[in-house]
């Protein structure tokens, strides 16, 4: 029974139901759209470092493609500076232009193997030669030459994502070659190989496996592993009868096999013996510098004129330390490796060991002493890029107290030079916009008399784009010191 007070609801009208369906489907969009657009453009937004970059990967680098807007580093600063403004001249100028990519790791970690300084020369040497090609150094100014710097991170982890920002460029910003590398590890490879999918040329400046040259489309300008092992064989043959190896087994590194082949193929004959069993040490594993210590009587034992360290460099700082705690003390003991780019005096411990009666030996990537010791092995004008009596735009006076005896900047501006003397030597008409295909035509002539004049030699590329018989500097550690020059060694002696 009802009261007075009781009201009777009315019916809803029928366009309510419509009503609460239309705003449910709304709601549905909205939360669609957030999840689909707005959350991963938020996150997108949150991932861009600059244009171009991002960040990527586990350690949250800042990887990608840049024209030198976006600084890597601090310490990259300057250098970027330069480029960018050379960049921004090339676009002003309205003149024909190409795009060079230096692929480098530029954001390191501390399981990286290379420093930062190293970065630093390979850009400083890269943007000297694309300055001095805009100049007209080596022939025609045009088309002019325009630098991206490609940053794939610590180790190349981020190849994938940075070589597919460089494909994107390849029409739309004329890109002709890649530059750099500087790691033969295998991720250096995939990205390679994509690379020479995309048909674009590669020019390494730092790198030595062997095994890259398998590559289509790949030239480097620094001798192979083999390269140095051979020269470093010819350098010690008078002085040594036998040898023994100590060696890297380290599986995704291509670089330790090479250096010993190479070592061993011109060390031993019939006058030259490699004695003992090979010293294998896995780099990938803990316990190093215990291993090496564990090899001291054998090489005690086996008492070799020298011993040949084909690892890498920081490595053979750990080897060398260790070489103080041999019994053989009273024994002289030579060690040589491959490519030396120490860039500043040992640290105490290897200071231990070149002191306990251990000289150490290694062909380096270039040296400027080997251009006032034999000149006549070297191109006048890619010299005086670096170093001439009161320049205003060499290397000297554009990077006061840089060095140039670790030999990077040398490599990296020869590998930029290599891609200018192609573009030069191309045939192609100076207004017509040159290809990386024009240049994959033009790989094919940079030898004998088409050799590139490079500041580290005279570089004639054999068919499978290695230098042919290139000079090396040989090197000797000095205890205080950063290394010192001793003599230039070729593999064909």
């Amino acid at each position: 029974m009802s009261t007075g007070t009781d009201r009777i609801a009315p019916p809803k009208p029928a366009w309510w139901k419509w009503l609460w369906v239309g705003g449910a489907v709304v709601l549905v969009v909205v939360v669609v759209v957030a999840v689909t657009v707005v959350v991963p453009a938020l996150n997108q937004a949150a991932r861009t470092c600059g244009e171009g970059v991002e960040q990527r990967g586990e350690l949250s680098e800042c990887t990608g493609v840049t024209d030198g807007r976006y600084v890597f580093s601090p310490e990259l600063a300057d250098v970027q500076g330069k480029i960018l403004a050379e960049n921004e001249d090339v676009a002003s100028s309205g003149e024909n232009y190409v795009t060079v990519a230096v692929f480098l790791p530029m954001t390191l970690a501390e399981v990286d193997i290379l420093s930062p300084e190293w970065v630093r020369h390979q850009l400083q040497g890269a943007y000297l030669a694309q300055r001095r090609a805009n100049d007209g150094e080596w022939g025609s100014a045009t088309p002019k030459v325009r630098l991206l710097l490609a940053n794939p991170g610590s180790k190349l982890a981020q190849w994938e994502p940075v070589v597919a920002e460089l494909e994107r460029r390849i029409e739309a910003e004329r890109l002709v070659a890649v530059t750099g590398i500087g790691l033969s590890l295998d991720d250096a490879r995939r990205a390679m190989n994509r690379l020479s999918e995309l048909r674009v040329p590669i020019i390494g400046s730092h790198l030595a496996a062997d095994e890259l040259s398998q590559i289509p489309g790949f030239l480097r300008v620094s001798p192979t592993s083999s390269t140095y092992g051979q020269a470093a064989a010819n350098h010690i043959r008078p002085t040594a009868r036998t040898a023994s190896l100590v060696q890297d087994r380290n599986p995704g590194d291509l670089y330790p096999k090479t250096l010993a082949d190479g070592f061993t193929a011109k060390f031993a004959d019939d006058e030259h013996q490699i004695v003992g069993q090979v010293e294998w040490f896995d780099s990938t594993l803990p316990g190093v510098e215990n291993t090496f210590l564990q090899m001291m009587p054998n090489l005690c034992g086996n008492k070799p004129d020298v011993i040949y360290f084909a690892g890498r460099e920081h490595h053979l700082t750990a080897f060398v330390a260790e070489l103080a705690n041999r019994r053989c003390l009273d024994q002289p003991i030579t060690v040589m490796t491959g490519d030396l780019a120490l860039v500043d005096a040992p640290d105490a411990a290897m200071r231990r060991g070149l002191e306990a009666n251990v000289t150490v030996l290694a062909p380096g990537l270039a040296h400027p002493q080997a251009w006032a010791t034999m000149p006549d092995q070297f191109d006048r004008v890619s010299v005086a890029g670096f170093r001439e009596p009161g320049c205003a735009d060499c290397f000297e006076a554009l990077f006061p107290g840089e060095r140039l005896d670790d030999g990077v900047a040398i490599l990296a501006h020869d590998a930029v030079l290599t891609v200018a003397w192609a573009i030069r030597h191309s045939g192609a008409n100076p207004a017509r916009t040159v290809t990386a295909r024009d240049l994959l035509q033009m790989r094919n002539r940079l030898h004998d008399e088409g050799a590139v004049p490079g500041a580290s030699g005279r570089i004639s590329f054999d068919d499978r784009g290695d230098p042919v018989n290139k000079a090396v500097p040989i090197l000797r550690v000095r205890v205080d010191d950063t290394p010192e020059f001793v003599a230039l060694s070729s593999p064909g002696g």
